[in-house]
């Protein structure tokens, strides 16, 4: 073999090597909790959500669950995402609609919960409302492309 053959070879060797020990899955970015109290909230949450999206277990008890963590903190963001989410996923749209109205008065930075929100008053009829919860957000964050998307649609 000539010398570049071998060159060629050796670095398609050591880039399959390199490419074998990558990790296959993408980093994970934890998520420092604000103050200590809401680890245990945090893993309350989790627990629930396990129990629901398991199958396994008592689903309204675990809704229970993620209630009582709103007790103990009104504004926890994980607890009214996941109540929000199994609200939709259960058809409960005004209550859909009230958990991430929550959330975009806490977090009005996150635009999948101005999508969700607009979406559950969709559901309800409210097209009105709709389109104007996602122009809420489009004023601020004109570059949006989910709302963008919705707004389009509705619009047409």
């Amino acid at each position: 073999m000539k010398r570049n053959q071998i060159i060629a070879v050796l670095l398609a060797i050591v880039a399959a090597v390199v490419l074998m020990r990558m990790p296959r899955t993408a980093p994970v970015e934890e998520v420092v909790p604000a103050a200590t109290e809401n680890m245990g909230l945090d893993a309350k949450v989790d627990e629930a959500v396990a129990i629901i999206q398991s199958g396994e277990g008592a689903p309204m008890q675990a809704i229970g669950m993620l209630l009582e963590v709103l007790k103990e903190n009104p504004d926890h963001e994980k607890a009214l995402m996941w109540l929000g989410n199994f609200s939709m996923m259960s058809g409960q749209w005004d209550k859909a609609v009230d958990r991430f109205h929550h959330l975009t008065q806490i977090r009005p930075e996150v635009e999948m919960y101005w999508l969700n929100k607009s979406q559950s008053l969709l559901q309800l009829g409210d097209t009105t409302a709709a389109l104007t919860s996602a122009q809420e957000y489009l004023n601020a964050y004109p570059k949006a492309t989910r709302l963008n998307d919705l707004v389009a649609g509705l619009q047409n």
